[in-house]
């Protein structure tokens, strides 16, 4: 079931899954057919698909991408990095060397960023705002310091 990419593959598993065992496919069909879709995305079996891998005692290597496998890992270095020739023997493009890069116009202070923003203009002017009760809805005190909540029994 992990293999199938398209609904019509799927369909055909469900089919020889029926043939072997209705009950299983009953309960595959009230699983869902979304899972995870780790496989799909990564190639690699979800922990569901584990646990029935071990629980059949099947060959793991047929249910993961050969890109995991040890033997890919290793061919990754086979071939040999050969570093920069000389800076001399570089071949750069004139329009390349033409071009003009010139430094960032702004540089960040030095120190540690700062935590607050620069506020506009009109946040400035517009001063505090003070909360209102919400208890109440009078301005200048809390829900806690409110004196007219009444009493609890």
């Amino acid at each position: 079931m992990a293999k199938a990419y398209t609904q019509d593959e799927f369909d055909e598993l469900m089919l020889k899954v029926q043939k072997v065992d209705m009950r299983v496919a009953e309960y595959l069909d009230e699983a869902g057919r979304d899972s995870c879709r780790m496989f799909q995305l990564d190639e690699i079996p979800c922990p569901h698909a584990w646990a029935v891998i071990k629980q059949k005692h099947l060959v793991v290597d047929n249910y993961y991408s050969d890109l995991f496998k040890p033997e890919t890992v290793v061919k990754t270095y086979d071939i040999a990095v050969d570093p920069l020739p000389n800076e001399r023997e570089w071949k750069i493009p004139k329009d390349i060397l033409d071009e003009v890069v010139l430094p960032p116009r702004y540089k960040r202070p030095p120190g540690r960023l700062k935590k607050r923003r620069d506020k506009p203009l009109h946040e400035l002017l517009a001063g505090k705002k003070r909360h209102a009760c919400s208890t109440c809805g009078q301005l200048g005190h809390n829900r806690r310091s409110c004196g007219f909540e009444p009493r609890r029994k």
